[in-house]
């Protein structure tokens, strides 16, 4: 799967999930935006289930890649090392699971995603092109 179409795909379900908790959390609870953890925040919506299998099938490589776009557009760096940084995320979190936890922990990973997508286009990168995997740096 083309990086693009992947990315999309998780930007759509990731602002799905982001909508269902802005309507359903104020619903619950009368502090909102505080969240009282002992108050129920009520199920999860599908999406968020959809979205980690769909993370759990894509290729590592692709997943890794995901991620650095979701860093990206997280804290706006530079995206002059883009190699380096890819290679610390694979040994920061060495398997795709502990991976996939850390974007499902991220309420705002569709605009982190967003953003990454186009700060890349802006710059002409194109991830599915290159080889960030240590065998081919």
């Amino acid at each position: 799967m083309k990086l693009e179409a992947a990315a999309s795909k998780a930007i759509a379900l990731a602002k799905t999930i982001r909508d269902y908790w802005a309507t359903e959390l104020p619903k619950r609870h009368p502090n909102y935006p505080l969240v009282d953890p002992d108050t129920d925040s009520g199920p999860p919506p599908p999406q968020e289930k959809t979205l980690r299998q769909f993370l759990l099938r894509l290729a590592p490589d692709t997943l890794y890649k995901l991620a650095l776009i979701m860093d990206l557009g997280r804290s706006g760096f530079a995206p002059n090392n883009l190699l380096a940084d890819y290679q610390a995320m694979r040994e920061e979190f060495n398997s795709p699971r502990l991976m996939i936890t850390q974007m499902m922990n991220q309420a705002p990973l569709a605009d982190y995603l967003q953003e990454g997508m186009e700060i890349l286009k802006a710059q002409q990168i194109d991830l599915d092109k290159m080889d960030l995997t240590t065998a081919g740096a």
